[in-house]
């Protein structure tokens, strides 16, 4: 849906921790307030990039992002405005036993 956030949520996994090395995202056009965060949990951010050009993007991380264990972790890619369509995917994602 037009100017509607695309969000993925991994839910939490008891004694586990999600761990990501990558995420792509893409904009039909130029967005207003275009922005990527991932969240470790509810409302506690652990990246956030503003995205201020249309089409796709990538950011490898060459040092996973790793959760909390038993913790969700959220992906948003914020609605870029009226007539604009905007996608996320997430790459390389597992869970690894709490240590």
């Amino acid at each position: 849906t037009s100017n509607t956030a695309a969000v993925i949520t991994y839910d939490a996994v008891v004694g586990k921790q999600h761990n990501v090395s990558n995420v792509c995202w893409s904009y039909s056009t130029t967005p207003t307030g275009g922005n990527l965060k991932i969240e470790d949990g509810a409302s506690n951010k652990v990246f956030s990039i503003d995205i201020t050009a249309g089409g796709p993007g990538f950011i490898p991380f060459e040092i996973p992002h790793r959760g909390s264990v038993n913790t969700a972790m959220i992906f948003t890619l914020a609605a870029g405005g009226s007539g604009v369509s905007g996608k996320v995917s997430i790459g390389a994602h597992w869970l690894t036993d709490q240590r």
